[in-house]
């Protein structure tokens, strides 16, 4: 028997297919929480390769509170007075010390007054329970934290000196009972005398040696002073000597350092001591000056000071 198409039967089977891709679509993206298609994510990425991800809870988001609140008052500060007490109370809620005569007012104005007056006696009330009732939830407040206070403490007590547990005791590996505070404190040590002594004499021969260190220091600046420059009048005739006018105008275009050598570097220093300077002046210079500069160093360790 052969099967006849017909519109009607194309349509339906068209409705049929719609439908079952449908659910199939929807059966994947409920199993996975990727998105279905990859072309828009980078092979590189970790999300390339859907895998289906168990149902997680809706984490609670905390809406973020605007503006800052007020620091409270202090009702209750140490050393203060009894806030509950009658004459403390009979002091911030007086009472009113006369009243009216309601005869000649008139009744608007009566009625007004004495609403008024209604209202003040409540607020008086107010005033009084209120600071009796924060007055108990503070002492409630003093003594929860207290006893949470104290039971910390002694937590921390019990832990601090609590003996050690013998499963701990019996495994551990590297440190015995013989090497506590309490047997090391024991340990004979007979050589510390003489590791004491030795140890003194170490100290107080560095003490020696930053006094010589000192009175060196002391003595080459003694010797140094005789060039320091203390006068407005010395001033004056270093600055002639060094800048002297006559000189520049003689040699004109050249600078101070023309007229004076250049500071000593290390090369500069070499090549004087081996005599291979660029100069020929230092090619055939002796070794007097050498000599001299050595002769000198050495008399001043002799002496004990600055030449």
């Amino acid at each position: 028997m052969a099967l006849r198409l017909t519109p009607s039967t194309c349509f339906s089977s068209r409705q049929a297919l719609r439908k079952s891709s449908l659910v199939w679509s929807l059966s994947r993206n409920a199993s996975s929480s990727t998105p279905t298609s990859t072309y828009q994510i980078p092979p590189e990425s970790p999300k390339f390769i859907e895998i289906p991800m168990a149902p997680q809870r809706q984490a609670r988001v905390n809406i973020p509170v605007k503006g800052v609140l007020p620091v409270p008052r202090q009702i209750f500060p140490r050393g203060s007075a009894d806030k509950t007490s009658p004459p403390y109370l009979a002091a911030v809620t007086l009472e009113p010390t006369s009243k009216k005569d309601m005869t000649s007012i008139d009744p608007s104005t009566k009625d007004y007054i004495e609403w008024k007056a209604r209202s003040a006696a409540v607020r008086r009330r107010n005033l009084r329970e209120g600071l009796v009732e924060l007055q108990h939830r503070k002492q409630r407040i003093d003594r929860r934290l207290a006893a949470s206070s104290a039971f910390k403490q002694a937590e921390n007590y019990r832990a601090l000196h609590q003996s050690e547990r013998e499963d701990e005791r019996f495994t551990n590996p590297s440190i015995t009972h013989k090497l506590t505070p309490g047997y090391l404190a024991n340990i004979p040590d007979p050589d510390r005398k003489k590791r004491i002594a030795k140890k003194k004499a170490k100290v107080k021969s560095k003490e020696t040696r930053e006094m010589e260190e000192r009175r060196s220091a002391l003595h080459s600046l003694y010797m140094n002073a005789r060039d320091f420059i203390v006068t407005e009048a010395a001033l004056n005739t270093k600055i002639d000597e060094v800048f002297d006018e006559e000189w520049f105008k003689n040699n004109p275009g050249r600078s101070i350092w023309d007229r004076e050598n250049l500071p000593h570097t290390v090369q500069s220093l070499l090549h004087e001591a081996n005599r291979s300077g660029y100069k020929a002046v230092q090619h055939n210079a002796g070794y007097a000056k050498i000599t001299r500069e050595r002769v000198q160093r050495i008399a001043e360790e002799l002496t004990g000071g600055k030449m």
